[in-house]
């Protein structure tokens, strides 16, 4: 991406390979596919903290951290003499175990007939030794330039432990500040590692501030040659992302981005290139793109407990809160699989929509009392679950319906109440306990009801129905008094 100064520094290359210096443009130009053939290596991204240096000493050295023992070395002497990260004259080459080039590159790009100031950084960092092959490290450049106000940055990497760290590894990070603009800064964010043995975990970080406070960090699994754009809008509170992959191998990235919001993105086995937009509010979000990606998204706001995934990413998605209980989707696509949840790995409240294609309204209050309503197109899937103290719920059902509702009491003279407006669900799960001590629970591979009331007493028990039903194949309808499940029909 900067063609011209590409090519001024594809010279420098030659003495000091860096990676891609890139462009500012409104989208990612065409980059030349690099066709490589590795093995994947499989694994989790892992939870970890970074100690990136903000004591405000923006002083244009070197921060290494390699297993807990922290650094700072001069510039010239990383680049010219070497680090010694772990202390121990006997590793590396002469004691040295890495060494570091830097280039910072401030510079004005024409872009549509207007000047914009950018900034790149071209980190390089090579591995002399082996000694220090499979231990964790943070690198980190931090320095300041003084151009219409101050431009504070860190800009560096960080390999996990038990991970191999990159033979060679060539980062190119470009900021866009949009000084004389009213827009939000964007970053651009290149790596290109060099491993002996596969692939490896990696981790490009970029600090940024100037009017705002931004921070960047985007974990690779593995990690192969990828050009990210990031183009926070915090006015709208949206957030654009593009990513262009210069190789084959699966892979998984993760996107932590902290400035006005905190979001956390995971990309799932992400096509070669792909390109979109999430907007989040208080009580809305929504993606955009301009195709459809056989790709999963996992967008987690940070501090906040909730979480939300896409699978099989469609042009475009809507989800909006109205309070508690009460919720509308869009969807453009029937192969997408939306999940909204606490917590993904082991939620106390999920609810899953599939196999929509347009609009759906869902309103629920699960408890003792409660009620599930569904307004939405034909063939719609939706599974609810909660598990809250001692009350264990699950409904799924596929409609063939556009109306459904489902209301309950769960009391010693209680009812439960089923209407489909006489249209099919072609399957039908409804399972809700309480205290393991009153329960509904309801099984049908083809439903459909008017009006169809339950009511129910439990000295003796005996139930009273009214309205209409009609099954087709096996069904369970059974109620819970005491710990005991009684059955109206089976």
């Amino acid at each position: 991406m900067v063609r011209k100064i590409f090519v001024v520094m594809l010279s420098l290359m030659l003495l000091l390979p860096i990676a891609n210096v890139v462009k500012i443009e409104n989208d990612i130009e065409q980059i030349e596919n690099l066709k490589v053939n590795r093995e994947k290596k499989e694994g989790k991204i892992a939870e970890y903290e970074l100690h990136i240096p903000d004591n405000g000493d923006f002083n244009f050295k070197i921060y290494t951290r390699y297993n807990g023992i922290e650094k700072e070395t001069p510039i010239l002497q990383s680049i010219f003499k070497g680090i010694d990260v772990d202390n121990n004259a006997s590793t590396g080459e002469n004691g040295k175990d890495i060494k570091v080039s830097i280039i910072v590159l401030p510079y004005i790009d024409n872009v549509n007939g207007s000047l914009i100031f950018a900034i790149s950084f071209a980190l390089k960092v090579i591995r002399l030794g082996e000694e220090i092959k499979n231990g964790e490290l943070e690198l980190y450049f931090k320095g300041a330039l003084s151009y219409n106000g101050m431009h504070n940055f860190v800009v560096g990497f960080y390999s996990p432990p038990n991970e191999e760290l990159p033979r060679e590894l060539r980062e190119v990070i470009t900021v866009v500040p949009y000084l004389l603009y009213d827009k939000d800064p964007e970053f651009y964010i290149n790596v290109e590692p060099v491993f002996e043995d596969g692939y490896s975990n990696l981790s490009a970080v970029l600090q940024y501030s100037n009017r705002e406070k931004h921070k960047v960090i985007i974990d690779y699994l593995p990690a192969v040659d990828t050009l990210i754009k990031v183009s926070p809008n915090l006015a709208l509170n949206s957030l654009s992302l593009a990513i262009e992959r210069m190789a084959g191998a699966e892979e998984t990235i993760r996107i932590r981005y902290y400035g006005n919001t905190n979001v956390s993105l995971t990309l799932e086995d992400i096509p070669q290139e792909m390109a979109f937009t999430i907007k989040f509010m208080e009580s809305y979000f929504e993606y955009k793109a301009s195709d459809e990606f056989n790709a999963s998204l996992i967008i987690e706001l940070l501090g906040m407990d909730i979480c939300m995934k896409i699978e099989y990413l469609p042009r475009h998605l809507i989800a909006q809160l109205a309070g508690e209980g009460q919720i509308y989707i869009f969807v453009n696509q029937r192969k997408t699989r939306f999940i909204l949840a606490d917590n993904l790995e082991e939620p106390t409240m999920s609810l899953t929509i599939g196999n929509l294609s347009g609009e759906a309204i869902l309103r629920w209050m699960v408890g003792s009392e409660g009620f599930i309503g569904i307004d939405g197109m034909k063939g719609l899937q939706a599974e609810l679950k909660m598990n809250m103290n001692e009350l264990h719920f699950r409904m799924f059902s596929c409609l063939k319906a556009e109306h459904f509702i489902i209301e309950w009491n769960i009391s010693l003279a209680g009812y439960i109440e089923i209407d489909t407006d006489w249209e099919w669900l072609s399957y039908y799960s409804f399972n809700l306990t309480v205290d393991d001590v009153f329960g509904i629970l309801i099984e049908a591979g083809f439903l459909r009801a008017q009006d169809y009331r339950v009511e129910w007493n439990t000295m003796p028990p005996s139930f009273i129905t009214t309205g209409e039903i009609d099954f087709i194949g096996d069904i369970v309808f059974a109620i819970m008094f005491n710990g005991v499940w009684y059955y109206v029909f089976s």
